[in-house]
């Protein structure tokens, strides 16, 4: 690394340890609010980063679509049930947003100020977008300043995030509606982001466990997460989630939607002793996953000199079917593990393990950073 390029990184570190102090003396515990297809999730942490109060409340079927809020009353009053139901107060509140609209790219730009990123970005960014830029709402993080080697020049690497503005303003009023203001918005991947600085921060995990991945299995979709160093790496989300896989339970045992999502959660599909009309359709599942992520993970490894994945995390509704992290960890041949298992600073006394998973998205709403 060349002088100019070790000042230039240290400068970056300099001023984002500064921002990330000033933001530590001025942090209040704050509501997570997770608004999935089919529930609502909402934390309040206390300042020891544990969970004060968490509730959940099924959100009925027609109000969300994709990650739009097609009816804002009644969501609203979700909201405000959920928070009178389970004791949750104040009034501030993180929000992770979700969904077909939100587009996440990773870009690489020389080295810039703040207003040239901006611009640069919205220049980048427009061939990825159906709608002119000015349409959605565009942030961003630098992830990495690569720094200057002989005649090149030094480049930042960003993560860009877009979503477009009526729907992120459709969040905004309906949250306000419940008496709540939202402080700052975030996305799955730089949340899973956060989650795993905070593994490696408070776990005594080896130097060699270096490169992540994050897998949340939603409702509707799924999505794999690979990040380097605990830096986002690479996003794919598939269109598929949980709520799929629970129709074809309830296809082949001939059972409504709520009793396939019970036997599903209880049920171990992947035991050799266990065969039913559901079993097969279960595993065909998860190998179509599995593949998914063996592909990820692939092109990672050709973008990370033949480096790949050393440990997986999942989180989730999803990652609650029994047996999935083995199944998966045997034909991944990578350590899986489910995300609540190191998130169990989180929980309080007499809380259910299981929780953690499902809330794993406020709760990584939550945690700030720069």
């Amino acid at each position: 690394m060349s002088k100019r390029g070790r000042d230039r990184n240290t400068a970056y570190d300099s001023v984002i340890s500064q921002r990330e102090q000033r933001l530590k003396r001025s942090q209040k515990p704050i509501i997570g609010i997770d608004i999935g297809t089919s529930s609502l999730k909402m934390v309040q942490m206390k300042k020891n980063s544990k969970v004060a109060r968490w509730g959940v409340e099924p959100i009925p079927e027609g109000m969300m679509n994709q990650g739009r809020i097609e009816v804002s009353a009644q969501i609203a009053e979700v909201i405000k049930k959920t928070a009178s139901k389970n004791r949750i107060k104040g009034n501030q509140c993180s929000l992770c947003l979700s969904g077909n609209e939100l587009i996440i790219r990773e870009l690489k730009l020389p080295e810039m100020n703040q207003n040239q990123i901006m611009e640069n970005i919205r220049h980048e960014i427009t061939s990825f977008l159906p709608l002119n830029h000015e349409e959605y709402c565009i942030d961003y993080k630098v992830l990495e300043y690569i720094p200057s080697q002989d005649d090149i020049p030094g480049k930042l690497r960003i993560m860009v995030a877009a979503i477009p503005n009526n729907v992120v303003n459709t969040y905004i009023k309906t949250l306000k509606k419940a008496n709540l203001k939202v402080v700052y918005v975030d996305v799955v991947p730089n949340i899973a982001g956060k989650l795993a600085k905070w593994i490696m921060m408070n776990h005594n995990m080896d130097e060699s466990f270096k490169n992540i991945g994050i897998i949340d299995l939603g409702a509707r979709t799924t999505n794999i997460i690979i990040l380097k160093d605990g830096n986002y790496f690479i996003h794919k989300t598939i269109a598929n989630g949980g709520d799929y896989l629970t129709s074809h339970i309830a296809d082949k045992l001939n059972v409504d939607f709520m009793e396939a999502e019970v036997f599903k959660l209880k049920t171990n599909f992947f035991e050799n002793n266990f065969q039913n009309n559901a079993c097969e359709s279960v595993k065909n599942y998860v190998d179509y996953l599995i593949t998914d992520i063996e592909r990820t993970i692939e092109f990672f490894k050709n973008r990370n000199n033949q480096l790949g994945v050393d440990r997986i995390f999942i989180m989730g509704g999803g990652s609650l079917l029994k047996g999935l992290p083995q199944y998966m960890k045997e034909h991944l041949y990578v350590e899986v593990s489910p995300l609540s298992d190191v998130l169990q600073q989180f929980k309080r006394a007499n809380d259910h393990t299981d929780k953690v998973a499902a809330f794993s998205q406020a709760i990584g709403a939550t945690l700030r950073e720069e």
